[in-house]
C-alpha cells in the first residue's frame, strides 16, 4: 500500500510540474524574445494561478532585466524568470508543531487545487526537519 501511495504522489507531482512548467519551458525554448513571447508568458502565468498582480509584476521585472542585461533569447529569459520567482518567495520559517506526541494537519481545498502536492511537500519538509510523518 505504501508503494502505491508513493507512486500516486510522484505521478501527481509529475503531472503538476509537466502541465505548468512544460508549457512555460515550451514557450521559453531557444528562440528570440518577441512581443508575442511576453503576451504568451503573461497568459501562461495567469493560467498557472500566479495571480494577475504578481504576473504583471514579474513580466515588468523581466522586461526591465531584458533591457538592462541584454536578455535576447528565451532560454536566458527562463533563467531570469526562475530567479525572479525565487526572489519573491521568502525562506520558509521553521514549522513549529509543538512538543506533543503527534499533530494533525487538516488540508482543505477544491478538486485540482494542489492539496496532494502540498501535503507531499509538507511531509518532505517535516522529514527534513527530523520529524516523523505518518
Amino acid at each position: 500500500m505504501a508503494i502505491g501511495f508513493a507512486k500516486s504522489i510522484k505521478e501527481s507531482l509529475t503531472r503538476t510540474r509537466n502541465t505548468v512548467f512544460s508549457r512555460i519551458a515550451g514557450l521559453l525554448g531557444t528562440s528570440e524574445i518577441t512581443d508575442e513571447t511576453w503576451d504568451e508568458l503573461e497568459a501562461l502565468l495567469i493560467q498557472a494561478d500566479v495571480g494577475v498582480s504578481t504576473t504583471l509584476y514579474l513580466v515588468d521585472r523581466l522586461r526591465e532585466r531584458a533591457g538592462h542585461e541584454a536578455i535576447l533569447e528565451t532560454d536566458a529569459l527562463q533563467i531570469a524568470l526562475r530567479e525572479e520567482l525565487r526572489a519573491l518567495l521568502p525562506d520558509a520559517p521553521p514549522l513549529n508543531l509543538g512538543n506533543r506526541p503527534f499533530d494533525v494537519i487538516l488540508i482543505v481545498g477544491v478538486n485540482g487545487s494542489g492539496k496532494t502536492t502540498s501535503i507531499a511537500k509538507l511531509a518532505y519538509r517535516c522529514r527534513k526537519e527530523g520529524q516523523k510523518v505518518l
